[in-house]
């Protein structure tokens, strides 16, 4: 009766995460979300398994119930989550899917099948005394794949966060608490601990896991309806010069890199005055910021002293965004999305456009123009940011990021022949 009462309330608390981790999974269609909601509802099974044998007494099929959801579902889909939220590679990630399908199809009809021996009681049946050889190994398999996959990805992780990436150092520790998660899992099932820690042990690894998941799904209003209100709004000026699309920027070589990640600059605007005197050109890259600068602003805007035009206080910023191959497409329609959200929700953005690179398709470049500081933050706490950020995830290979503010020279005056604006042109993707 002891463990049946520690055991309820480790019942009650995974339930509670299974279903939220489940609705937000299916909300959010990630990935990795649905391998994790994989994760609890075998937890929670053999939670419930538990607590009926530890009431009822433990026969065949509710000591089958707990191996299958704690032992062997939890620790594979667990980890087969880790891999496919931090793997940049496509083929990583379709290999461990494969594998992880593979895997539990093949086990979970040996372990139903197999006969089990010796009699059961109201305590947790220890598996090496109940289960033959076969899936006693395949268990064991599954232990040990999941702890080196998740120590391995924990490892990768904390590498690349002591490098100052970004995205690396934000998932570090919810893949510590995932990979916690696994050791309690692992450590519940493998007949160590008495049944009440046991069922303790996979309630606080139910736990562990939705709060680990929580903390990599960035915030945002859950009412927001990113998909209506823009279609029916006419097209402003500054929307219509936004969606023309001048000359694509040429982007700046990246280094490789070992994962996804961020590399933050800071870039001036050059003098146009003193490059002409030095004789050295401007570039096409250059050129197309300062046009979709021009063109953003009201005639006059940039004339005067330093400090005396509108963008005396302007911030700017330049993604470069390196694509996985095949998955340009899918990226677009975000990029689509994020821009008509972001055209419509905030006034104090003077320019947000997207280009496609010629002879680099798996390359995107954002430029963005805020009016001041104050507006660049504003912008980074925008819903549709986030939700942007966490869904492009999967389609980026690389993000390189250039913060930008204006040089003393700020914007020189038009050039004969570069002060009409662009042709209008379907928007950009």
């Amino acid at each position: 009766m002891v463990d049946a009462l520690l055991a309820l309330p480790a019942t009650l608390g995974a339930l509670v995460a299974t279903g939220l981790l489940v609705m937000r999974a299916n909300k959010d269609r990630l990935l990795y979300l649905i391998a994790w909601s994989t994760t609890q509802v075998g937890l929670s099974l053999a939670l419930i398994s538990m607590l009926l044998g530890f009431l009822l007494g433990f026969g065949g099929p509710m000591f089958r119930v707990v191996q299958l959801g704690a032992a062997l579902l939890a620790p594979v889909w667990l980890a087969l989550g880790v891999i496919e939220l931090i793997a940049r590679y496509v083929q990583v990630r379709f290999g461990a899917w494969l594998f992880a399908i593979s895997y539990t199809v093949v086990a979970v009809v040996i372990i139903l099948v197999d006969p089990v021996k010796g009699s059961f009681t109201k305590k947790l049946p220890n598996p090496r005394q109940t289960y033959d050889a076969l899936p006693l190994l395949l268990i064991d398999g599954a232990h040990v794949i999941a702890v080196i996959a998740l120590v391995a990805c924990l490892a990768v992780t904390a590498v690349l966060a002591s490098r100052q990436d970004r995205e690396a150092a934000e998932l570090l520790i919810p893949l510590a608490l995932v990979a916690l998660a696994g050791v309690l899992a692992v450590s519940g099932t493998r007949g160590f601990l008495p049944g009440s820690l046991s069922a303790i042990a996979l309630g606080g690894a139910a736990g562990l896991v939705w709060y680990g998941a929580m903390r990599t799904i960035p915030v945002y209003d859950e009412d927001e309806d990113y998909d209506d209100g823009y279609g029916d709004e006419p097209a402003t000026g500054y929307e219509e010069q936004g969606y023309a699309a001048p000359r694509p920027p040429e982007p700046r070589p990246a280094p490789p890199r070992q994962a996804r990640g961020r590399r933050r600059e800071e870039l001036r605007f050059p003098d146009p005055a003193a490059m002409e005197e030095q004789g050295v050109p401007e570039s096409p890259a250059a050129a197309t910021v300062m046009d979709d600068v021009r063109n953003a602003l009201p005639d006059g805007a940039v004339a005067g002293p330093p400090g005396a035009g509108e963008l005396a206080a302007a911030r700017g910023q330049i993604t470069v965004y390196t694509l996985l191959d095949g998955r340009e497409e899918a990226f677009d329609r975000l990029a689509e999305e994020l821009v008509r959200a972001a055209r419509a929700a905030e006034p104090d953005t003077l320019v947000f456009t997207c280009h496609e690179v010629e002879n680099a398709p798996t390359q995107r470049i954002f430029y963005r123009l805020f009016r001041d500081q104050a507006a660049f933050a504003a912008h980074e706490r925008q819903a549709h940011l986030r939700r942007f950020a966490a869904e492009s995830r999967t389609h980026v290979l690389t993000t390189n990021v250039i913060d930008l503010k204006l040089g003393a020279a700020k914007l020189p005056p038009l050039r004969p022949g570069r002060g009409a604006p662009p042709a209008p042109a379907p928007p950009l993707r």
